[in-house]
């Protein structure tokens, strides 16, 4: 949940010990993937497991830290459904009555324990940051964070023209680094113009562009297609 929304920070200003989980993890097969992020009151969860023919199952949870901040506990019940991955809908819905709790192991991979049907055995997720899924605007280039694989991020940057169409495009790679919260990504506008690009947030939660060694911050991009 990359975009600079209102409830971001609220639970982990106040428990420092929640800002670990905050993230996009990714199981190493690349169809497994939680996305957490900061609400009122909490930490919120949602897992995707991808399927084929546009499924996917999908559970959400609400948590906090149990007593002794080491893990976070589910509050109260979680869901499970299948959806359809274009149309959004549920296709089907599983349980409400879902229960879990979520560590995090030596290495800081993310666990699932699923105490309700045990879905997340054997499961280790790996940290990929908060970019996900968003896209931002510098100027007129959109900036794509579109998926994650084999251990690097898909960024697709999309020049737009005079009436929104795209009259130029890019695909960039970069693996993200979380010990400064970054990825470093390169790509071309221009076979024979090869660009690095720095991509990381600032304080406001915005992501920055650093090229060259100068730095701008993008502005959020509101356009779902």
């Amino acid at each position: 949940m990359a975009a600079a929304e209102e409830e971001y920070g609220f639970y982990a200003d106040d428990n420092p010990e929640a800002v670990p989980y905050v993230s996009t993890w990714v199981a190493e097969d690349g169809y497994w993937r939680i996305e957490a992020y900061d609400e009122d009151g909490g930490i919120k969860l949602r897992i995707m497991h991808v399927l084929g023919d546009n499924k996917a199952d999908v559970w959400e949870y609400s948590a906090a830290l149990n007593q002794e901040k080491d893990a976070l506990s589910t509050v109260p019940l979680g869901l499970h459904y299948r959806q359809d991955t274009v149309s959004s809908e549920w296709v089907e819905t599983y349980y409400e009555d879902g229960d879990a709790v979520f560590t995090l192991n030596n290495a800081g991979m993310l666990l699932w324990n699923d105490l309700k049907e045990d879905a997340g055995k054997g499961l280790e997720f790996l940290k990929i940051g908060d970019f996900f899924g968003s896209r931002w605007m510098k100027g007129d280039i959109e900036v794509c964070f579109f998926d994650w694989y084999e251990g690097e991020y898909d960024i697709r940057l999309y020049q737009r023209g005079e009436n929104d169409e795209i009259v130029n495009d890019a695909i960039l790679k970069g693996a993200y680094d979380p010990a400064t919260d970054s990825i470093t990504a390169e790509g071309f506008f221009d076979p024979d113009d090869t660009i690095t690009v720095t991509f990381s947030y600032d304080s406001q939660r915005n992501v920055v562009w650093t090229e060259n060694g100068e730095s701008t911050v993008l502005e959020y991009s509101y356009r779902t297609n």
